[in-house]
């Protein structure tokens, strides 16, 4: 037998990767370690997969358990990112390649860093928003001890695998439950913990009046013009405040998904009506993923994209469109001068980089802050 699956185990698989992830400055916490090196991936993983196609033209291939056993232990143990789930369960359509992948097996990196931002103890009551595979979940029991675990899964088909694949392994004292996750989990609050494995941009206050004093927060973030980042928040006094600590990426909560309206804006009267002015070049307006992170904290709901030659931004009820030319502006924001005077800001700052920037979450709403959480930004 010459395959790697016919070669390794399960937990000598999940010893090597916990391993190679040490080597690699991904895991700060020696428990998370020897957790991650009892964690046998490929039995939450379904036996067709997805992975990065690795073409010109990007997109997603399948890839398939009984037609390519090797690859697909590969990626189960390897440090790759694994989707699990297209079009939210419509993985029946025919050309799966510029499908949207809406559930994953997160990067085991990924998993080890939010993990050691956790600082998982014994004991500890401990929510996953989002547990898909269950892969994460099982990890978090492995930590706190699976009484005090509780997943929500709002894909009722995902929560029902996850159950499965906990019983499967052993980890039959772990809750799941189907629902919104948004909400949290009120009949098992309060909680010392609450992990999302999936990226929000407005982090429910659900999340901070359902923990216990001191207790933490951990969530991916993203905004529509940056989709990297994560915070991790202590709650005090009804009030939830930390700073940004990884540049991760994660697919946003299902209630907080956000599709751009460019298309729909961009018509022949409106570009009749649009405000335009001379530019000397095409300015490098966000072409750094620190003013990027920066410029989207204070421009909720405005997305960015290339058309043609030119660059545009749209919101809810306007757009700009600029080449190496002209700026064209119509609606209410004049959206290329709002992002202008955003990326200035940033450099006047000393061009911060995401870990200097914080989110204090109240039940009136969030805010960002540069440094200290008085220096709103």
């Amino acid at each position: 037998m010459t395959s790697t699956q016919s070669r390794e185990s399960g937990l000598a698989a999940a010893a090597r990767l916990a391993s190679l992830l040490d080597e690699q400055g991904y895991i700060t916490d020696l428990r998370v370690r020897e957790a991650m090196a009892r964690i046998e991936r490929h039995r939450y993983l379904p036996d067709r997969v997805w992975l990065d196609d690795d073409s010109a033209d990007g997109g997603y291939a399948p890839l398939d358990r009984a037609c390519e056993p090797e690859r697909w232990w590969e990626a189960a143990y390897g440090n790759v990112p694994v989707v699990t789930q297209l079009d939210d369960g419509r993985d029946e359509r025919l050309d799966p390649h510029w499908a949207t992948p809406t559930s994953s097996a997160s990067l085991p990196s990924t998993v080890a860093q939010m993990a050691c931002a956790a600082a998982l103890e014994v004991g500890m009551e401990t929510l996953e928003i989002g547990p898909a595979t269950g892969i994460n979940l099982s990890l978090i029991a492995e930590l706190v001890g699976q009484e005090h675990v509780v997943g929500i899964e709002i894909d009722a088909g995902l929560a029902e695998r996850c159950r499965a694949a906990l019983a499967a392994t052993g980890y039959t004292n772990v809750t799941v439950v189907t629902g919104d996750g948004e909400l949290g989990y009120t009949p098992r609050a309060k909680y010392h913990r609450i992990v999302s494995t999936a990226s929000a941009m407005t982090i429910p206050y659900a999340w901070v009046a359902q923990s216990h004093e001191g207790g933490r927060i951990i969530c991916p973030f993203q905004t529509t013009l940056c989709s990297q980042g994560m915070v991790a928040l202590t709650v005090r006094d009804g009030t939830a405040a930390g700073q940004f600590c990884l540049p991760l990426r994660f697919m946003l909560l299902r209630g907080q998904r956000a599709r751009h309206r460019f298309d729909e804006l961009f018509t022949d009267d409106a570009w009749e009506a649009t405000r335009v002015h001379r530019i000397d070049a095409a300015p490098a307006l966000l072409s750094d993923w620190d003013a990027r992170f920066a410029a989207g904290l204070r421009l909720p709901g405005v997305h960015h994209g290339q058309r043609g030659e030119g660059q545009w931004l749209a919101s809810e009820n306007a757009w700009a469109y600029w080449d190496d030319r002209h700026v064209y502006q119509w609606g209410p924001q004049a959206l290329f001068d709002a992002a202008r005077e955003a990326v200035e800001s940033w450099e006047k700052a000393g061009k911060p980089e995401m870990t200097r920037y914080g989110l204090t979450v109240a039940d009136s709403g969030q805010r960002f802050w540069l440094d200290e959480p008085d220096n709103l930004w």
